[in-house]
């Protein structure tokens, strides 16, 4: 058993796919598989889809698949400040430094978390994620360098308010997922911070398919038609997974979509995951399934003639690493720089600017001797740049940097 002890915050902790817990919860279960000591402090608020300054859940210690998670009670006021400052950033107007303040001090947050961290956290590696949100801006304050981020940057206003250039100054340690990000960090702090950022480690995000789902995708043509047609899905379709969010770039996904459909073609787009229902068309050629079981969602995307992630605010793309394994390619906007990138190195998918960028990607794609050929090589880029022991290892050693 290693005597390492770490311990992760982050304000959401269970089922749903959030790609910031996500990372939280699989780095956290492997790093107990290899035997530390971890931990992980959440609230009582299960997802960003229910009331940030409510309660649903009690307080709790419970054990989740090797690793201790305990709850608390969110911080029940704030809300109509936080709406407040909201409002200006949903119309993109000038948010000062009081409208900053106001939305991260009253986003969600627990002061019993943050207390019991400061008080039992001594000699601990502890990490919080991700940088957008109150608890993780009050949990790097008050516990004074000791606490380390994995901020999950996006190219956005947030990035350069007074709150973040705070929160990477206090943090002891600055983890990355991509290079991009990390380029990102550096163009704006790096003459403010210097060293601590230009040094810190790129870990990536650790990519396994679990292996019963490996074998039903190599071995069960059966149960794979039968997971279609069960959900009435067409035979050409493809899929977006993850958060239904105007900020996810859904309204031009679903613009180019109806655009390639007026034109011909001939597939369907399917939804997975969480968010607005309201946003998806109740319409001919659009499906909303939400949320489904893990082994329903491989099974899904398996059968997509590919994936598409137009998001420009993306710091990692854990959607894109699992079409790959699933052996589908995928298109991304050129805009965002991490998934574009990720495209770039693996050929693994097409990046698009336009409507007509998207349509002739569509029409590629038909193609399935193309499709498997870019799934093929993005699927060799996964298996090389984010095994499990290269992440940990990358971790460990940035863990311990001084």
């Amino acid at each position: 058993m290693n005597n390492i002890q770490i311990t992760f915050v982050t304000p959401w902790y269970g089922d749903f796919a959030g790609g910031a817990e996500v990372a939280a919860r699989t780095l956290a279960e492997q790093l107990s598989n290899r035997g530390f000591s971890v931990q992980v402090l959440t609230t009582c608020c299960p997802s960003p889809f229910d009331n940030w300054w409510q309660n649903p859940l009690p307080p709790s210690v419970e054990n989740v698949n090797g690793v201790i998670v305990r709850r608390f009670p969110v911080k029940q006021h704030g809300e109509d400040l936080y709406h407040e400052a909201n409002y200006k950033i949903i119309h993109t107007m000038q948010v000062d430094e009081k409208f900053q303040r106001q939305f991260i001090e009253n986003s969600i947050n627990s002061e019993a978390l943050v207390d019991y961290a400061k008080a039992n956290t001594q000699g601990h590696i502890v990490i919080g994620m991700p940088y957008t949100q109150g608890l993780i801006y009050s949990l790097i304050k008050v516990l004074e360098g000791r606490a380390s981020i994995i901020p999950c940057f996006h190219d956005e206003p947030q990035l350069q308010w007074i709150t973040t250039a705070e929160m990477i100054a206090h943090s002891r340690h600055i983890f990355f997922l991509t290079e991009e990000e990390k380029t990102l960090a550096i163009k704006y702090y790096g003459s403010s911070i210097g060293r601590k950022l230009v040094e810190s480690p790129v870990i990536g995000v650790g990519i396994e398919l679990p292996t019963h789902i490996e074998q039903l995708l190599t071995s069960n043509h059966t149960k794979l038609g039968n997971t279609r047609i069960r959900y009435n899905i067409q035979e050409k379709f493809f899929v977006y997974v993850g958060r239904k969010d105007i900020g996810k770039n859904i309204l031009t996904l679903i613009e180019y979509f109806r655009n390639y459909q007026s034109n011909g073609g001939e597939a369907s787009l399917v939804f997975l995951g969480g968010g607005d229902a309201n946003l998806i068309p109740a319409e001919k050629g659009f499906l909303d399934l939400g949320f489904v079981s893990e082994e329903d969602k491989y099974l899904i995307i398996s059968q997509a003639l590919g994936l598409i992630n137009l998001s420009l605010n993306e710091s990692f793309s854990l959607v894109l690493m699992e079409a790959w394994l699933c052996g589908i390619p995928v298109i991304v906007h050129q805009d965002s720089k991490v998934t574009a990138a990720h495209c770039q190195k693996s050929g693994g998918g097409i990046p698009i600017s336009s409507k007509e960028e998207f349509e002739a990607a569509l029409k590629v794609m038909s193609s399935q001797d193309i499709g498997r050929t870019l799934a093929k090589a993005g699927k060799r880029y996964v298996q090389s740049n984010y095994s499990w022991d290269y992440v940990i290892n990358n971790f460990l050693r940035g863990a311990h940097q001084e």
